[in-house]
């Protein structure tokens, strides 16, 4: 990493942690009447001055919007994120009419109790986002949603917790597409990823990891290196000794009982890997945990 390179890793470092300071502070988003699921009506429109800022989501539909005079195609995964003051018209195709998630919310002084509408320009939403992962986010929403249909003591906590998520995830998926977050993993590769990450002490062949790729073995094996870095083979490797590094640590078992549980049937080249990964013997790294 170049000296440029590695101060624009510790601005972007800090920036995040500046809004999940902001966020879980003196920013803290707390969800206001309004929200939830529409399937808009063939003769919908929508025409207002926003009073709060407003979440809105378009799930599925084509529509058209003009958002403070700049105009807006709509279609599924296209996020408006609105702001106190935002003039917005709205119009749909009503034989494609729209889907829309959307949820109202302010951000509170907590030390004030007053509601704060001049955020940090810098940690505020592009007013546009072009969602990358669109699923992630219905499985946000439709957790905000049955926060809404459980209240209770401790509705108001949860709901800015779930609120706060939603925003990061936002943020996130906005910062991908500017290039400032590395794009997502090809699901392909993720999902072998998941697989290994939850089945340490199994033994996946590379052939059957293609074959629920639908690739060949040099094409998966490729896609894999291009995702992750690592080897298929170096990064099964990898899972298998952080596995070995905790079971070390915070389980009673021995050097040879971890080894044999993590599918090594030769225990000298367990104690290699292991080795190679941690700069120390598996004894040693027992003793020292």
């Amino acid at each position: 990493m170049t000296a440029v390179e590695n101060n624009l890793s510790r601005r972007t470092v800090q920036w995040w942690e500046r809004l999940g300071a902001a966020l879980s502070g003196p920013w803290a988003p707390r969800a206001r009447p309004g929200g939830g699921h529409v399937h808009c009506e063939p003769d919908w429109s929508w025409h207002l001055v926003l009073s709060d800022h407003d979440l809105w989501c378009v799930l599925d539909g084509i529509g058209r919007a003009r958002l403070n005079g700049r105009d807006i195609a709509l279609t599924a995964g296209c996020a408006l994120m609105l702001r106190p003051g935002d003039k917005i018209d709205a119009y749909h195709d009503p034989r494609n009419p729209l889907t829309v998630a959307y949820q109202h919310y302010a951000h509170d002084d907590a030390s004030q109790g007053t509601v704060v509408n001049d955020c940090p320009p810098d940690l505020l939403l592009p007013r546009l986002v072009h969602l990358d992962d669109l699923p992630e986010l219905r499985r946000h929403l439709d957790g905000l949603a049955r926060l809404r249909r459980r209240p209770g003591p401790d509705a108001s906590a949860r709901t800015t917790a779930a609120l706060v998520a939603l925003l990061l995830e936002i943020h996130a998926q906005a910062a991908r597409a500017a290039g400032d977050l590395p794009a997502l993993m090809d699901r392909r590769v993720h999902d072998v990823v998941e697989w290994l990450a939850r089945h340490p002490t199994r033994r996946l062949d590379l052939h059957a990891a293609a074959a629920s790729a639908e690739l060949s073995a040099d094409q998966f094996s490729r896609l894999f290196r291009r995702e992750t870095g690592q080897s298929f083979r170096a990064y099964q490797v990898t899972v298998r000794i952080d596995r070995a590094r905790e079971l070390l640590a915070e389980s009673g078992m021995t050097v040879s009982q971890v080894a044999k549980v993590l599918g090594y049937a030769d225990h000298r080249l367990f104690v290699r890997q292991f080795k190679a990964h941690t700069g120390t013997a598996p004894g040693i790294w027992k003793r020292s945990a």
